[in-house]
């Protein structure tokens, strides 16, 4: 048994019922997938996980003397003998991947062990290795009753190997292979070899042999680790070789066989004598070397008959032939194991060395803190504690040590806490009092200077933002502190708020890039203007224009005055100025429209609240209004887009009565029935309607159709009004008198008077218009049947052709002549080839079909069509036009059916 060390329970033992293996196993070996035994007559016994789907096969005719299932490829390589002739030992190899129901897994390849040609009797094979690493070249050792090992290397699918033999005991002496393992890659490729006697490592590459111990190990009492390192057990201890020799060793005591390696374990099954000659007693033990534990006991009634890891697990066969497996426990119930007997240690080494996550490590130190601190042990259980930080909540810490009254363990925490920047402003504000507490004067101004605390230790971090100095009246340190961090806000709050420097604050925004200044007054900006309104306002005047330093990384950028317009609630001519400024410097500023909104709502106030306070008359209300007049004006130039929203300038000037504003808003807004109408200004509406509804000038005449509509809805006299009205209705000829009449009706106050010298007028001209018309048309009927009667002719009489002359060059006609219907005759000499029109007579033909192709194609312009009749003032006299153009005539039309 090893000495000292402590047994625990961290593997479960399962028994695996149904499960009986014959008596005749001679070897077996496991992998992550299957588990196999050979038997004594050939056959081999295949099992998945768990011992499932069960596959029997034969591999050999005789004995299965050694066999390897490969780690990293399915693949299961067997040794044994065929037949008793010479040459009958060989390895086989199986592919496992595939293994057809009720088949036998695939042969890829057989290998003779011995050469043909050695008439020397075949030795007992004692041990079997296989190096896969260099896949699919492989290296197999093949040990032997003789000393010898048969080292066979080469790939699986050619046919030829590289043979050779190791001889581990020179000259006729000779003993057995009992142990071997492979190590290292590639040309450092190493094999280690144990006989009873000694323990040797081979070079592959060079055949080179050391001997690493004169000591050896019996059979089956030797493994291999995961790194690589050869374990090797002898009666008194278990002894670890590596290529330099000989490494530690750990002491147990028994007789130890079957030695396996699984994960960190150590698997070994012990036959441990009792004191005073009582029977032995034989278990099979899990040694965790890194932790120096016993992770699992299984006392066994006899030497079992085979131990393997298969599954990452530890599988029995005992010697009945019954099976039984450990696993190991999850962490967590092999911690909560070791919390019960209070191995807390033991728990953090076992948690480390299996690479638990931080969380989980951070609550075995809390609680072993907590058991250090229950035993009165501050000072180690501080180191635990300390240990957690950003895992644990830091007040479980400090409510701890508070109420011990332990000040000291207290204040490394605290500085720790700090350190790793995981401190808050309680935590700042406790190690300040845990430093005054403790008188430690040199401590405080160094953490407040932030020049480090201990000796040898770095600075402290110190968060500026939650400085507890402030409290406690250090501004001058923390002003020193939050410029050394680069942190004007921080800076600004102690300047503005604790100290009330204004004019420093003020030259140190003006060190600071435009943005990271804008950004500063943006939150300390109201507490500089109520103060310093002028020198505030100067600086951001610099900010919202290009009046920028170009030596700044952001020169050229421009603050937006509406970022800080509220913080002049207070001082409001202050915003004025600004509004100006910026509206003055710069073509087009951010925000204008907001400039022009705040400007025109500032002019139109009652009265500004620091008016009084400056006792200032400059500004007074009637200049204000007047500037917002002017203002409107400039913000809309005329043929003009307005760089403000209108309907916002309305608002403010209808909440303010402001009526010079509201008529130039109307106006450019052509609502002139809100302007004039709605305040009754018959006069001003007159007047406007004359400057805007003039026709000449691009003025809508609409205007005065709705005048009169309004004039007659009222109910008072307005003859004169509506008799200017009607001059301008009469001078455009816009209304019919029946409109005319239709809409001043309504009006009860009005006489007919107003009206009758407009309507006689209007119908007289009507009435001259009409007899005009009819002189046109009789005329026009006159020469259409004229041409009705010559076109009768053409069609049904004969032409009579009886000129003498060519009617081109005044010579006599001769033959050949050309004649044309329109009564003129040419020599054919005198016209051009292929004329077939008159020359007299085409110029004015062609003008005639030039206006008639106008008319079908203006008629064709549907879009031209509807915008003269929506904008004309006589919307039948532009569809008699069209009609008369042909519209109709363009309207394809098809048959039905």
């Amino acid at each position: 048994m090893s000495l000292g060390w402590k047994k625990f329970s961290f593997f479960e033992k399962d028994d695996r019922r149904g499960v009986q293996l014959p008596e005749n196993t001679t070897c077996c070996s496991g992998s992550a997938d299957h588990i196999a035994f050979g038997c004594d007559d050939g056959q081999v016994i295949l099992y998945e996980r768990a011992f499932t789907n069960q596959v029997a096969f034969e591999a050999h005719q005789q004995r299965v003397v050694q066999m390897v299932c490969l780690k990293e490829h399915k693949l299961l390589i067997t040794l044994g003998r065929d037949d008793a002739s010479m040459g009958s030992t060989k390895l086989k190899v199986w592919n496992l991947e595939v293994i057809p129901a009720g088949g036998s897994p695939a042969l890829v390849r057989t290998i003779k062990v011995f050469p043909a040609a050695s008439k020397a009797p075949e030795v007992e094979v004692t041990g079997l290795q296989v190096h896969e690493a260099a896949w699919p070249r492989f290296s197999i050792a093949i040990g032997t009753s003789a000393s010898h090992i048969h080292l066979l290397r080469g790939e699986l699918g050619r046919e030829k190997l590289q043979r050779s033999v190791l001889h581990v005991r020179e000259g006729n002496a000779s003993e057995p292979i009992t142990g071997m393992a492979f190590t290292g890659e590639g040309s450092n490729l190493c094999l280690f070899a144990v006989t009873q006697s000694q323990t040797v490592a081979f070079d592959i590459a060079t055949s080179g042999k050391s001997l690493l111990d004169e000591m050896g190990a019996e059979r089956d009492s030797t493994t291999q680790t995961s790194s690589g390192d050869l374990v090797v057990a002898r009666p008194e201890a278990v002894y670890f070789y590596s290529m330099d020799g000989r490494g530690p060793c750990f002491v147990f005591e028994g007789q130890k066989r079957s030695l396996r390696w699984l994960r960190h374990y150590l698997v070994s099954v012990t036959r441990s004598s009792i004191p005073g000659g009582g029977p032995s007693s034989t278990a099979l033990h899990l040694y965790d070397l890194r932790n120096k534990l016993i992770a699992a006991t299984l006392p066994l009634q006899q030497e079992p008959r085979h131990v393997e890891t298969a599954w990452g697990q530890v599988v029995v066969v005992q010697a009945d032939g019954g099976v039984a497996y450990l696993h190991e426990k999850e962490l967590s119930a092999k911690l909560e194991l070791l919390y019960s007997k209070s191995l807390y240690l033991v728990s953090l080494n076992l948690a480390t060395s299996e690479e638990a996550e931080p969380s989980m490590v951070a609550e075995i130190q809390r609680r072993y803190g907590d058991h250090l601190y229950a035993k009165h042990d501050y000072d180690a259980a501080m180191g635990q504690y300390v240990a957690t930080i950003g895992y644990l909540e830091p007040s479980y810490v400090i409510r701890k040590f508070l109420d011990a009254q332990r000040i000291h363990n207290l204040t490394s925490y605290l500085e720790q806490l700090h350190s790793l920047g995981r401190a808050g402003a309680d935590h700042t504000t406790l190690l300040l009092n845990c430093y005054t507490k403790l008188k430690d004067v040199a401590k405080l101004d160094a953490f407040l200077r932030g020049s480090g605390a201990t000796e040898g230790a770095s600075s402290l971090p110190f968060d500026v933002e939650t400085a507890v100095c402030r409290a406690a009246g250090y501004y001058e340190h923390a002003l020193a502190v939050a410029q050394s961090a680069g942190e004007p806000e921080w800076y600004l709050d102690i300047l503005l708020e604790d100290c009330h420097s204004y004019d420093e604050a003020l030259v140190y925004l003006q060190s600071l890039p435009r943005q990271q200044a804008a950004a500063a007054l943006g939150r300390h900006g109201k507490s500089l203007i109520n103060n310093r309104a002028e020198a505030t306002t100067a600086q951001l005047m610099q900010l919202c224009t290009d009046m920028g330093d170009e030596s700044k990384v952001d020169g050229d950028w421009i603050a937006k005055v509406a970022d800080f317009a509220h913080l002049y609630t207070e001082r409001p001519q202050a915003l004025m100025l600004l509004c100006e400024f910026v509206l003055n410097s710069t073509r087009a500023p951010p925000s204008e429209a907001f400039l022009y909104h705040t400007l025109l709502q500032l002019y139109l106030a009652d009265r500004l609240p620091d008016e009084e306070a400056d006792g200032e008359a400059s500004t007074s209300q009637t200049k204000r209004r007047e500037q917002a007049l002017e203002l409107l004006r400039r913000g809309w130039p005329a043929g003009d887009d307005p760089r403000y929203d209108p309907d916002h300038a309305l608002m403010l000037c209808r909440m303010m009565s402001f009526r010079p504003g509201l008529t130039f808003l109307y106006e450019n807004l052509r609502l002139f029935r809100e302007v004039h109408m709605a305040a009754g200004d018959h006069a001003g509406l007159i007047e406007a309607c004359a400057r805007l509804g003039d026709v000449s000038r691009g003025g809508d005449p609409h205007l005065w159709t709705e005048v009169l509509q309004y004039f007659g809805s009222q109910n008072y006299d307005c003859s004169a009004q509506v008799k200017e009205v009607l001059a301008h209705i009469e001078a455009g000829g816009l209304l019919p008198p029946l409109v005319v009449l239709q809409a001043l009706a309504a009006n009860p106050a009005l006489k007919l008077s107003v009206v009758k010298g407009f309507a006689a007028r209007t119908l007289a001209a009507e009435a001259a218009a009409v007899d005009e018309d009819r002189k046109v048309i009789a005329r026009f009927q006159e020469e259409t049947g004229a041409m009705r009667a010559e076109i009768t002719e053409l069609k049904t009489k004969a032409r009579v052709f009886q000129n003498s002359r060519c009617a081109l060059s005044g010579s006599a006609l001769e033959l050949p002549a050309v004649h044309f219907m329109c009564g003129h005759s040419f020599n054919a000499r005198s016209l051009g080839e292929n004329e077939r029109e008159c020359p007299l007579c085409a110029p004015q033909f062609r003008t005639i079909l030039d206006i008639r192709r106008s008319l079908r194609a203006g008629a064709a312009e549907q879009d031209k069509f509807f915008t003269q009749l929506k904008n004309s003032t006589d919307g039948f006299n532009v569809i008699a036009e069209f009609f008369g153009r042909g519209i109709l005539n363009n309207t394809n039309s098809s048959a039905p059916g």
